[in-house]
């Protein structure tokens, strides 16, 4: 697969190795793009967010089932770290594994404002 040859859009799961917070290590981990498809076209950097199989912890974590998604499937019941944004670059995507519904990417939507208060 080529990796710089893939469109990204709003909602998608993507595979990607991730920094952790404390940047003590990189873990492979699936993100959803939440960057608008003009800036994923023009720039070689998405802005994602991280998918985890732990229980949420704060307010800002959404629950991510497969019946959440448009297309594709998650190994098992996850939650998306609305708090956690990352930058990546494109070329370090491994792969595309599905899509967020339009619903669930509307709830993300609404997390990101409650988070930053826009």
């Amino acid at each position: 697969m080529q990796k710089n040859s893939l469109n990204f859009e709003p909602g998608d799961i993507v595979v990607a190795d991730i920094l952790y917070s404390a940047q003590a290590g990189i873990k492979r981990r699936p993100v959803i793009v939440i960057s608008n498809a003009t800036h994923n076209k023009l720039s070689s950097n998405i802005i994602v967010l991280s998918i985890s199989s732990t229980p949420p912890k704060t307010n800002y974590d959404i629950k991510l089932t497969n019946q959440d998604l448009d297309n594709g499937k998650l190994k098992v019941d996850s939650k998306i770290l609305v708090d956690f944004p990352t930058t990546l670059e494109k070329a370090i995507v491994s792969e595309k594994i599905g899509k967020i519904s339009k619903k669930k990417l509307q709830e993300v939507k609404q997390k990101l404002r409650e988070l930053y208060e826009l």
